[in-house]
């Protein structure tokens, strides 16, 4: 039995746009009418109006729209960025920036705030919807200036499996891991994007695997995203944490000789 489809493309007109065919061929995802699209057709659709590309939920309850608006994060880039735990679990500070690999991008707003900071990350992100939403944020902020251009320069994306991928630049001093852990009840709504993803790409079991792979090519160290009170990742305790409202990051420095100390 062939797998149901999860996500087509709303065709808005009564012939295609160039861009909704563009997004059909690059994600090989049927096209439908937008009137004709329900729950019946597929759980998610994906529309490209003037705001760019964003998906959709058919549920009769939807959150809205879901895309990627790095503009929305100018409250935290202005807000002593150097002073949040993703920028200290990284070892990142003036006059210090390591070079990144985010081997579970999303939506990429920890990558994007790492090369808001002046880090070169490279970002993979696996499913090729939610790389489409990515690599549309990414183009649509290069867009609103040079100022904004110069940042996002920072940032290499990759549609592909960190797990699968055969080439990765031996000068990666961190390694980002950020697998999606569940999101309780009361904040499923809140936390529309997690919740968004979590249904579009599922539950995956490959934390030991990414772990592993993730120790084998950063120089210094790794640093896994997690929720507050949930387990380690890997079955060795990590040399530092750095904890927040709803998360923390714990930091695996791999050869420490050679690291500046972090002030935590």
């Amino acid at each position: 039995m062939n797998n149901p489809v999860r996500v087509v493309i709303a065709q808005i007109l009564a012939q295609p746009s160039d861009e909704e065919n563009e997004l059909k061929r690059k994600l090989n995802l049927p096209l439908f009418r937008l009137d004709k699209i329900d729950k019946s057709i597929a759980p998610f659709f994906l529309r490209v109006d003037r705001n760019g590309l964003a998906l959709h939920s058919t549920a009769e309850i939807s959150p809205g729209e879901l895309r990627v608006n790095f503009s929305s994060l100018r409250f935290r880039v202005n807000n002593a960025l150097f002073k949040q735990n993703l920028l200290k679990a990284v070892g990142a500070r003036r006059g210090r920036r390591p070079k990144i690999l985010d081997a579970t991008a999303g939506l990429g707003t920890d990558s994007f705030l790492l090369a808001n900071a002046g880090c070169s990350v490279i970002a993979f992100e696996a499913n090729p919807v939610v790389f489409a939403l990515l690599e549309d944020g990414v183009m649509r902020y290069k867009q609103l200036g040079i100022k904004e251009e110069k940042i996002v320069s920072n940032l290499f994306l990759k549609n592909e499996d960190f797990l699968s991928t055969e080439s990765v630049s031996n000068e990666i001093e961190v390694v980002y891991l950020d697998p999606m852990f569940p999101s309780k009840p009361k904040a499923a709504q809140a936390k529309k994007g997690m919740a968004y993803l979590q249904e579009l790409v599922g539950k995956n079991n490959t934390d030991a695997k990414l772990f592993g792979l993730a120790t084998d090519i950063a120089r210094n160290r790794v640093v896994v995203k997690r929720a507050k009170k949930s387990p380690f990742m890997s079955m060795a305790k990590p040399t530092l944490s750095f904890k927040g409202g709803s998360c923390r990051f714990d930091v695996y420095l791999l050869n420490r000789a050679t690291l500046p100390r972090i002030d935590s």
